[in-house]
């Protein structure tokens, strides 16, 4: 297929300077002539990326020049679409295996230029957004090897201290070996000394002798002040290397340390009975009543996804009733945190309110409108508070990735219409003592995780989405509330597709028919 044709010029100089020079040079080397009529009189070997790109461009009419342009072009696309399909029959959606190919392929900076060249139908919303991932990790990637390098150089540094440490340390054992020494010598000019003092008030006999003692003596008195000095001043050299190393290694480690800091662990209630108790205690107070059939579906659940360490997607309007009575509940506070998005939001601003809120924040109306892979990583590191993300409209979600389900939990009571209702809570505020937990995933295979999976399958959910929520499903109540709060309503108001008429296994379990304890409910809010 001929592809230069289909290119605007912009996109030709694209391909041109993605095409190494060294190859360029080789393809003109070994044409000598055809190179002649388009350079003559140089030599293929001594052109620059620059000339080499300007031919390029310039005779790209010419059989010569387009056939080798065409070539590169082929190959490119080839070796793309052969790592998409690898990704592919490892289970990967197409959209999944772009994001992990492109990032790192020749199309990295053009993913517009890509769609084009494989005459792939795609919006161009689409393809802005999948160029904007496709940046982003790219950013990532490198921010990511900038990291390792830097811990690599402080790896290299802190062993290069501890080198230094080990050469001062055998420094100091011959310091102190020439201190015992010297230690000895200066005994010996003692005993000297006393023989000399001894002989002076003995011996009358020779007084030059005498003298010649005398001079002797003061001789060594002063190479002792002398020694003693030495001796002094090694002793201060030493302690003072050692309070510099000492203080290097603290600092490197402190270095280290901050470059591989994890983020905190989740909290959860110490009596998870109580903070279910006094849940259901604010539901209440704000309408929501207790004698309903979703009523203990609706505590278990909350009390499940509250306490994993990662955000929790709601709707708008429900959110505000839920958070309020999540936060009464456990600080004793019924106001929460709340910071909107805004179009010059940032970043930092981000991290700084996190950094500063209590254990209970809202983020409102993020989703949809702030870079998801930016913000996700970014709550991760405050895994210790419960971070609650609003959205206006439910079916914003349908924009994004369900790989970004990963990475939160979607809960939906909008059909409880007094949550939706906004509501003064007038319970007593309670404090809910807690405790920091590494959730643990549900050990082992049973027959509601197996049923939960044959549900997701029959959805179309993706495989890996349907694992990782299969994780959570220990008993027949996980299945029941997933249902009811999570998967069916993310169906019909995400997905807009009606999951009773999709999913047989569903139909089987949680019909009319079916064996599901919440079936009743579950077809009143899902299959009417």
């Amino acid at each position: 297929m001929n592809y230069l044709p289909l290119l605007t010029e912009d996109e030709v100089r694209y391909i041109i300077s993605i095409i190494p020079l060294q190859e360029t040079v080789s393809y003109f080397k070994h044409n000598p002539k055809q190179f002649a009529k388009i350079r003559p009189g140089f030599r293929a070997t001594t052109i620059s990326k620059a000339d080499a790109s300007k031919l390029l461009f310039s005779y790209r009419s010419q059989k010569f020049v387009s056939s080798f342009i065409e070539k590169h072009i082929s190959n490119w696309l080839s070796q793309t679409q052969k790592h998409i399909t690898k990704c592919m029959d490892d289970g990967d959606s197409k959209d999944i295996a772009l994001i992990h190919i492109l990032p790192f392929g020749f199309f990295a900076d053009n993913v517009s230029l890509y769609f084009k060249l494989v005459n792939d139908e795609y919006s161009e919303e689409y393809i802005a957004l999948m160029s904007a991932i496709v940046k982003n990790i790219k950013e990532v990637a490198k921010e990511q090897e900038e990291l390792k390098g830097k811990i690599t150089a402080l790896e290299f540094q802190s062993n290069k201290l501890q080198e230094e440490l080990a050469t001062k340390n055998n420094e100091w054992s011959r310091n102190n070996d020439m201190l015992s020494d010297k230690l000895l010598e200066m005994d010996a000019f003692k005993d000297k000394v006393s023989i000399l003092e001894k002989l002076q008030a003995t011996s009358m006999k020779d007084k030059e002798e005498i003298e010649n003692f005398k001079i002797e003596k003061k001789r060594l008195l002063g190479k002792i002040d002398r020694l003693s000095t030495e001796i002094t001043e090694i002793k201060n050299n030493s302690r003072l290397l050692d309070e510099q190393i000492r203080e290097d290694l603290e600092k490197q480690q402190k270095h280290l340390d901050e470059a591989q800091s994890s983020a905190p662990s989740p909290k959860c209630p110490h009596d998870i009975d109580e903070f279910k108790e006094y849940l259901g205690y604010n539901l209440t107070n704000i309408g929501v009543p207790n004698d309903a059939e979703y009523f203990p579906l609706l505590i278990s659940y909350l009390s499940k996804i509250l306490f994993r360490g990662a955000p929790i997607v709601v709707n708008h309007a429900i959110g505000i009733n839920i958070i309020k009575c999540a936060a009464n509940t456990l600080t004793g506070k019924s106001t929460v945190k709340t910071l909107s998005y805004s179009q010059d939001i940032t970043i930092e601003k981000i991290r700084e309110f996190l950094l500063l809120s209590d254990r209970v924040v809202c983020l409102d109306n993020f989703i949809g409108n702030y870079n998801e892979t930016e913000l996700i990583p970014l709550i991760e590191k405050h895994s210790d508070k419960i971070v609650f993300l609003t959205v206006i409209y439910d079916r914003t979600l349908r924009y994004l990735s369900q790989e970004f389900l990963r990475y939160c939990y979607y809960f939906n009571a909008n059909r409880i219409g007094m949550l939706s209702v906004k509501s003064e809570l007038s319970e007593d505020p309670s404090t809910i003592v807690e405790h920091s937990y590494r959730p643990q995933a549900t050990q082992g295979e049973n027959r509601f995780r197996n049923i939960f999976r044959e549900i997701l399958r029959e959805l179309s959910y993706p495989q890996s989405i349907i694992e990782h929520k299969c994780e959570s499903i220990a008993n027949e109540q996980d299945l029941c509330q997933s249902l009811a709060f999570d998967i069916l309503p993310y169906c019909i108001d995400v997905l807009q597709i009606k999951p009773y008429n999709i999913s047989e296994r569903l139909l089987k379990y949680a019909g009319k028919d079916g064996r599901c304890p919440q079936k009743n409910l579950l077809v009143r809010w899902f299959a009417q």
